[in-house]
């Protein structure tokens, strides 16, 4: 799941208004850049497995980027920090809402490749839908951004004074940005 995050950031939004995009966006995909740093220092591995015309991303070993246990932590230490800054405290709950959102999101997606922890029983989680039908993933993602963009425009076109020409740019951004996924996953099959 890549773009199905940021419906999640976009719904946040929609509902904690005051908290900047930039941030909320960055909660939702927080696991997925602890685990490009961990894949980048060789402490978590990953592959592209080819299905139906396109490929999808197996985790290997993803102990600390995307295990639940860490997710969970990842979000307290989120709340956390916002908590204690006076200034940013109401930012403390959804910031840590979407770092929560993130591993159900990858669980309906992956197949049993989310560990529960790093420690304990090597027990893995995933629904695998990626796996049977890639397709059917990338269209549930799909919908989920429009569900999510859907709720954050009807929020915005209710307050006065907002720029909503900025609202439909974000769209054609994010939708831009899932093309250019699912054109990456199908060049990716073809070498």
């Amino acid at each position: 799941m890549f773009i199905g995050h940021f419906a999640v950031g976009l719904m946040i939004k929609a509902r904690f208004q005051r908290v900047p995009m930039v941030l909320i966006l960055l909660s939702v995909q927080l696991l997925d850049w602890i685990w490009l740093v961990l894949a980048w220092l060789g402490e978590e591995h990953s592959r592209l497995i080819p299905a139906g015309g396109l490929h999808f991303v197996q985790f290997d070993h993803v102990p600390y980027s995307h295990s639940l246990f860490w997710m969970g932590f990842y979000s307290l230490v989120v709340f956390l920090l916002f908590i204690g800054a006076a200034a940013q405290r109401h930012w403390a709950l959804p910031l840590s809402l979407g770092v929560l959102s993130h591993w159900p999101l990858d669980w309906l997606v992956h197949h049993a490749d989310l560990p529960l922890a790093n420690f304990g029983p090597a027990i893995q989680l995933g629904l695998g839908l990626q796996a049977c039908s890639p397709m059917a993933a990338h269209g549930l993602e799909l919908l989920l951004l429009l569900a999510g963009w859907g709720v954050y425009y009807r929020t915005l076109r209710r307050a006065p004074g907002r720029p909503r020409a900025r609202v439909g740019g974000s769209l054609i951004l994010l939708l831009a940005a899932w093309l250019a996924m699912l054109l990456f996953l199908s060049i990716a099959t073809l070498s």
